[in-house]
Parts: C-alpha cells; structure tokens; sequence
C-alpha cells in the first residue's frame, strides 16, 4: 500500500515535470517565435528604410540635378542678363550722344534758320530798295524824256539805261577834240535840263554820278582813238564847268563838279548797221550817261533776279 503510495507520488512527480518542460518548452517556442518575428519585422522595416532611403537618394539625386541644371540655366540667364544690361548702356550711352547731338543739330538748324531768317528779310529789304531804286531810275529815264521833249531837244534817250548820245560831228570836227559852235551851242541847251533833271530835289538823293563817254570808230589805233575819246570826253565836261556854261549857276557847277566824270573807250563799243558792219558815222560819239546809288547791286540783283524766273 505504501509503495503503491509511493509509486503514485514518484508518477504525480514525473508528470508535474513533464508539464513543466513542457511548459517551458512552450514558452521557448513562443519566445523564440516571438523573436523571430521580432526579427523578421526588424529586417522588414530595414528592408524597407533601405528602399525609401535609397528611394529618397535617388528623388534626391534627381533633385540635384535639376538643380544642377537650373543653377546652370540661371548661370545663362545671369550671363544673358549680363550681357543685355552691357548692350543696354552702351546703347543709352550712344543715345545720350546721339540725342546730344541731335540737340546740337537743332540748336545749330535753330541759329542757321534764324540767319536765314535774318538773310531772307536783308534780301527782303534789299528787293524793296532795289525794286523802289529801278523804280526811280525808270521814273528818272522818263522825267528826262519829257523835260528833253518840253525844250524842244531832239535827244533820244535809252529806255533802260537812260544813255543819250550825241554824234561826233554834231560836236567836234573830224580828228578833232575841240567843240564846235554848234556843239557849245547843243551843250548849252541840253546841259541844262540834263543837270537840272538829274539834280532835283526827288532825284538828287538816288543819283551817284553823271559819266560823259567819248566813242571813236574803228579807223586807227585804238591808244590813238583812246586819247582822242578821252580828250572830247574831257572837252564836253570841261565846257560844262566853265564859264562859257551860261545855263548853270555857280552853285549847280559846284555839285555837278563832283559827281561828273571824263571817260574815254577808244573803239571798245562800236555801233553796228543792220548788215552787221561797223556804223562809224553812229560810232562817233559822246554818251551822257548817269549811275544811281548801289547801280552795281542793282544790275546783279536785276540778273539774279531775271535768271530765277527764267528758271
């Protein structure tokens, strides 16, 4: 009975510790699993870390390099920039020159338009005299014609110059340079309402100069012909100041002693007939002849002025 008893707590022993190591078997196992799967999850989650980092390095990497490319882009850029901003001063600069000179252009057209503004009312106030100055040399030409007509002188009178001639022979013998009677005679009459005219108080202010031209044909030498032109030229003005002049008073002498002349032209100017010889008989002569002021303006501007409308 007691081994029977015996027996029975040895088995209830043996079975406690077959539990137990079963028991503790168990919970290795269930440690064990439960590290395993700890490791498991340990190197999935690396695995994984390693996937997204190495997906992060490679987002990373591509990220650099379109920065890379960006920076480069932005390098160009600034280069660009660089270069537009260079081109843009320099090309202010030569604006700023050009603009400067386009104000030195204008204030230069600005002076030029003022000096041909000044130019055109001169050649303006010019015209007036001019044309008030042909005026009066075209109402003078006429005034002589009709005082001429009035006395009873048969004189013809250039319309345009206002020249009168007179024939050597009327005057002066053949080869000669003394006045004839009928000469002094001529010269007494014409002279006086010649000068008078010529001397007025409307006309005295305009008339420069009164001019007497001997003239020769073309028989001789012209130094031969020169003197004696010049000779009848210096007969006629001599007369006209010299006592024998009995229509002038002293005083109109003293005025017309000042603005009268002796020229002699030999033959320079002969007078031609129809056929296109030489008129000696005409070309014998004595011109009287008067100049008004600023005559040789006058004459240019006449030309200019008939060339541009000929134009």
């Amino acid at each position: 009975m007691r081994r029977s008893k015996k027996m029975r707590r040895g088995g209830e022993n043996g079975s406690f510790w077959i539990s137990y190591s079963d028991m503790m078997a168990g919970m290795l196992f269930t440690f064990a699993l439960i590290l395993f799967m700890a490791v498991y999850q340990l190197v999935d989650l690396q695995q994984k870390k390693t996937i997204e980092l190495e997906t992060k390095e490679a987002q990373l990497s591509t990220q650099q390099s379109l920065l890379i490319d960006q920076e480069a882009q932005l390098k160009d850029k600034e280069e660009l920039l660089a270069t537009t901003t260079l081109m843009l001063q320099e090309q202010q600069a030569e604006l700023e020159e050009n603009r400067t000179a386009l104000t030195a252009a204008q204030q230069s057209l600005s002076l030029q338009q003022s000096k041909i503004d000044e130019q055109a009312a001169l050649l303006a106030a010019q015209q007036s005299e001019i044309d008030k100055l042909i005026g009066m040399r075209s109402r003078i030409i006429e005034e002589l014609r009709d005082e001429l007509r009035g006395a009873g002188l048969d004189a013809v009178v250039d319309k345009n110059t206002g020249a009168i001639a007179f024939t050597g022979a009327v005057l002066f013998d053949s080869g000669k340079n003394e006045l004839k009677q009928s000469g002094k005679a001529l010269l007494n009459a014409f002279i006086p309402v010649y000068v008078r005219t010529l001397m007025s108080e409307e006309n005295d202010d305009y008339v420069a100069e009164i001019i007497i031209e001997g003239h020769t044909d073309t028989d001789g030498t012209y130094l031969n012909n020169l003197a004696l032109s010049q000779e009848r030229a210096l007969a006629v003005v001599s007369y006209c100041l010299s006592g024998e002049m009995t229509g002038l008073s002293y005083a109109e002498k003293e005025v017309l002693q000042s603005i009268i002349t002796a020229n002699g032209r030999s033959y320079s100017d002969p007078v031609y007939a129809a056929d296109g010889t030489v008129d000696k008989e005409a070309s014998r002569r004595v011109v009287f002849k008067f100049r008004m002021k600023d005559s040789e303006m006058i004459d240019q501007m006449s030309e200019i002025l008939e060339g541009q409308q000929e134009d």
